[in-house]
């Protein structure tokens, strides 16, 4: 029943030409805040320094993935991109609260690279996992 007021309340507003915007839990729910990389999240970002001076697509996530194929970046606007992530991070920040391991291949093996909480990487070609190469992530103790 609140659905439908509401849905009323838009439509008479509408209708007087008023403009209504929408809440944030209205709002597309895949617009994020813009790379927050807030506490509880490892922090991926596709260019070297955090994106700085490049097009700012970046990616928060919280949880394990096996696999980044499929998955797509975020972009300044925190909607999610056409740009498939695999093979693209080149520096990262680690939020998470643990450590997290970037791997090259999916499924958490290949070469890698663990990145201890608060850890801030500009520049993922100085490590294991190298740049443009992560495919998987695993959170270690979280």
């Amino acid at each position: 029943m609140g659905k439908t007021i509401a849905r009323v309340a838009v439509a008479i507003a509408a209708s007087a030409g008023l403009c209504v915007a929408a809440s944030p839990a209205q709002a597309d729910s895949a617009q994020v805040f813009a790379g927050s990389c807030s506490t509880g999240n490892f922090c991926l970002f596709e260019n070297n320094d955090f994106n700085n001076g490049n097009t700012n697509h970046w990616r928060d996530i919280v949880h394990d993935d096996s696999d980044f194929r499929g998955n797509h970046w975020r972009d300044g606007n925190g909607y999610l991109t056409d740009d498939d992530m695999n093979d693209e991070t080149s520096s990262i920040k680690n939020r998470a609260g643990c450590t997290v391991t970037l791997y090259k291949d999916p499924d958490y093996k290949g070469d890698s690279t663990p990145f201890a909480n608060g850890k801030n990487d500009g520049y993922l070609a100085n490590d294991n996992v190298e740049d443009n190469a992560a495919t998987s992530a695993r959170f270690d103790g979280c």
